[in-house]
């Protein structure tokens, strides 16, 4: 009953103040009657009067006379001004009244439906408690949404949600499997494909070929302006010293962004690279690669992605640069680099949803986002 006293006093209070307000009252109507254009122009009338009366144009009586008229027109004026306007107050102020009557009548009904304002209080440290009960692990999510997917098979969202929880995590071949059901259950994309072949890669060593190979060239193919397929065809065609195809992997990649796009740097670098291998030349700081080096990290992207990198760990920079430096590291196959940028990237953008692009890269390339080393 208190609940309720208090609720009914509170809203008699806001609804008067709202009928207050919108009752059209003048403020500083003295002033403002002093002001208005009608106000201006009989003065103007009367300077005149009063101007003809002292240069003798018109005699006293007639100046009188003249004055007395003016006067009755001003007031006549200001009479049917004052009637319109009332008017008007009258014809809207029952809607403003029953509009605010009826805003409080609509959330009392609401209320007395949907409320309960018989539940006791709760306390603060109570409400804590409840909120960090429930919250849910990675592992405690996965296995709510394998008990959905277990009974509904058919659940697409469910396999597009889990499938990359499964590449962060490592389970590539769990991956593959929830990649296989997104393909089979929804309409093929690029973005579809590359996922799927995403996950082939990390089972065999980073390597596009084979399945992999098939569906990178089908989502080159579903989506022309797609780079993330190309890239990978591109290093993979590295990798296998087939330089004339990473020569027009490459090409085809510049041709479809601008200077201004984060990964212009490396597949411009990635082009020259190709073209030396291709035209015979050997690559510049090539006899200091280790065995099994990447044939991609030629000292122009060596060298660009280094001076990133050191710039990055000196200076600190923005999300985007980080982002860039990760999917460098990623390109050339430092995957341990990539990780370890990747955890000082978060620790300096630590909020998520900032975050999107970097934690997506970082998932597709089988890094760990929790900070572990993958």
């Amino acid at each position: 009953m208190l609940f309720w006293l208090l609720a009914i006093t509170i809203t008699v209070v806001a609804c008067a103040a709202l009928s207050y307000a919108a009752s059209g009252r003048a403020v500083n109507a003295a002033a403002a009657a002093g002001t208005d254009a009608t106000t201006v122009h009989f003065r103007l009338q009367l300077s005149e009067i009063e101007a003809d009366a002292a240069s003798g144009r018109l005699a006293p009586a007639e100046a009188v006379a003249a004055k007395g008229e003016l006067a009755r027109e001003l007031l006549r004026q200001q009479k049917e001004t004052a009637g319109r306007t009332a008017a008007r107050l009258v014809g809207s102020g029952w809607l403003l009244q029953a509009s605010i009557v009826l805003v409080a009548v609509i959330a009392f009904a609401t209320y007395a439906f949907l409320g309960s304002p018989s539940l006791p209080s709760e306390p603060l440290s109570s409400r804590a408690a409840a909120v960090k009960a429930d919250d849910m692990s990675v592992a405690e999510a996965v296995k709510a949404v394998e008990a959905r997917l277990a009974t509904d098979p058919d659940d697409v969202k469910g396999w597009s949600v889990i499938a990359p929880i499964y590449m962060q995590t490592g389970d590539y071949p769990k991956a593959e499997h929830a990649f296989r059901q997104v393909l089979a259950l929804s309409p093929e994309t690029a973005d579809a494909d590359t996922n799927l072949a995403e996950a082939l890669m990390m089972q065999n060593g980073g390597a596009a070929t084979g399945e992999a190979a098939d569906l990178l060239h089908k989502a080159a193919t579903l989506d022309a302006k797609d780079v993330r397929p190309r890239f990978y065809l591109a290093a993979e065609a590295m990798r296998q010293k087939d330089y004339a195809g990473a020569v027009a992997q490459w090409t085809a990649i510049i041709a479809l962004g601008t200077d201004s796009d984060p990964w212009m740097a490396t597949a411009k670098a990635g082009l020259a690279a190709a073209e030396a291998g291709r035209d015979g030349k050997p690559m510049p700081g090539a006899a200091a690669a280790a065995p099994g080096t990447n044939p991609a990290q030629s000292p122009a992207i060596v060298s660009m992605v280094k001076g990133l990198a050191d710039r990055l760990q000196k200076s600190g920079g923005s999300l985007a640069d980080w982002t860039q430096l990760v999917r460098s590291e990623i390109v050339l196959g430092d995957i341990a680099k990539a990780q370890a940028f990747y955890d000082t990237a978060k620790k300096a953008y630590p909020d998520a949803g900032a975050r999107q692009d970097l934690d997506g890269l970082a998932a597709q390339a089988g890094l760990k986002l929790d900070g572990t080393t993958p």
